[in-house]
């Protein structure tokens, strides 16, 4: 007999509900059916500056999701416009 299988929509019900039960999730809210923002994003954005590609590279392709403004701030800070 086969395993039922798991969906990648059953696991981001468990993470949506499982960030939201223990508020570990920011603003927007609720995070279900969405790129959650999550508490600390902004500082984990800020690490991106010590890797060695991101020093290196030319261009930045960002999303526009709430938890991925720290790099979208960071990139325009460091990057020469010409």
């Amino acid at each position: 007999m086969l395993e039922p299988r798991v969906s990648k929509q059953d696991i981001r019900e468990q993470i949506w509900d499982y960030m939201e039960s223990r508020n570990l999730a920011d603003f927007p809210r609720p995070v279900h059916h969405r790129i959650p923002n999550f508490k600390g994003s902004y500082l984990a954005c800020q690490n991106i500056r010590d890797l060695e590609v991101f020093a290196r590279t030319r261009e930045v392709k960002v999303d526009p999701d709430k938890p991925l403004e720290g790099v979208r701030l960071l990139a325009l800070q460091v990057t020469p416009f010409s």
